[in-house]
């Protein structure tokens, strides 16, 4: 069989599989079958429950067809199953094709299925690297999802700014200690009011923050700093934001203000350096020469507590929170106009928490558009 009669085959939920998302347009909460014959032709098979929203949702191009349809569409008999397997078989047979390309996502038990059956499935990664690069009309939705991140944001700063210093150190709001849960409540319902979806905000109070993907429980230390790293998605486009910034209720104390200056500092350089340079491991080896020639030592691995700068630069986003390209010392590919990158650099030490900054930049032929127009700033008085 020569590569050029392989398809290309996708099952899966839309609302988990970006790849499925972005190449159909269909979002769905229940697994459905996205094809590409060995002629580029693209179709969906969805159930009656999702036929007719599909007519109207799915991308240009993309045929649609009910699974009622099936056996009649390819002459099969009335005993022919309708499962994910025989759906598969019968388009394999319709088509004349018997080698598919899948994403190394793909079902093991309907891999088996159909091998045994006689098609060869041939692992693909990545399965759409099209995504990486965004159109002008994605970086538009990519700059909603930041605008939501930012009113969350916003909705965590107001809270901050009408709590109190209690004597017993920590901070009081509404009459009773705010606890970190009572934090993300407040940012994620401010999305949810604004059409996203908030999963997995980190509202990380003090030592919490030294851990950078600690979501935060229990009260919030004043004096002390806050990590808020907030990345939701549009629900209308499944396009995400993504924003981290950290705050100090009352006075921060003296290390942590110099940390709080390095990593500011140390984003500036990696946003101005993105304006020219095309190297994502330049761009991160920049932020941790930096941080070591400003006397922050690093430490991770060998049973090690991490401490210092231990993570990437950046990420891509898109329909996912993380995807390629990403701004650290294992990626080989250049950066390209249209990708869209995060620039979050952090230090950590166990004895005080963490700090982070978080931009979302789209990178252009004649340099970069930072997203964001959340301030800098870490005292909340």
């Amino acid at each position: 069989m020569t590569q050029s009669r392989a398809g290309k085959l996708l099952y899966a939920a839309g609302e988990q599989c970006a790849d499925l998302r972005y190449l159909s347009g269909l979002s769905t909460p229940d697994a459905y079958l996205w094809f590409e014959d060995q002629h580029g032709r693209q179709g969906v098979m969805v159930s009656a429950l999702e036929y007719g929203r599909a007519l109207k949702e799915c991308r240009p191009g993309v045929e649609v067809i009910a699974l009622s349809d099936l056996k009649s569409r390819f002459a099969l008999s009335r005993k022919a199953k309708t499962t994910p397997e025989g759906q598969i078989l019968a388009l394999s047979r319709g088509l004349g094709i018997r080698e598919w390309q899948v994403p190394v996502s793909f079902p093991f038990g309907l891999a088996q299925a159909l091998q045994r059956r006689g098609l060869k499935l041939r692992p693909l990664a990545p399965f759409c690297p099209g995504r990486a690069v965004k159109t002008a009309a994605e970086i538009e939705l990519l700059r909603a999802g930041v605008r939501l991140a930012e009113a969350g944001l916003a909705r965590a700063e107001q809270v901050l700014q009408q709590s109190s210093i209690a004597p017993d150190g920590y901070v009081h709001w509404q009459g009773e200690v705010l606890l970190a849960e009572t934090l993300r409540g407040e940012i994620d319902a401010e999305i949810s009011r604004r059409g996203g979806i908030a999963l997995g905000t980190i509202t990380a109070p003090g030592v919490q923050g030294a851990d950078p993907h600690q979501v935060g429980q229990g009260p919030v230390p004043a004096h002390q700093p806050l990590v808020i790293d907030i990345f939701p998605r549009c629900q209308s486009s499944g396009y995400h934001g993504d924003l981290t910034r950290t705050l100090v209720k009352g006075q921060a104390s003296e290390p942590v203000r110099r940390a709080f200056a390095a990593v500011a500092e140390a984003q500036k350089k990696a946003l101005a350096a993105l304006e020219h340079c095309r190297c994502a491991r330049t761009v991160h080896q920049l932020v941790v020469d930096y941080f070591a020639a400003q006397g922050y030592v690093t430490e991770y691995g060998q049973g090690l507590v991490p401490r210092g700068f231990f993570h990437s630069t950046g990420h891509g986003l898109g329909l996912e929170v993380h995807e390629a390209p990403g701004l650290n010392s294992r990626e080989t590919q250049p950066l390209l106009p249209g990708h869209v990158v995060t620039v979050e650099p952090g230090l950590y030490y166990p004895e005080w928490g963490g700090i982070r900054l978080e931009d979302v930049v789209a990178l252009r032929s004649d340099g970069c558009e930072n997203l964001t127009r959340a301030p800098v700033y870490l005292e909340v008085r």
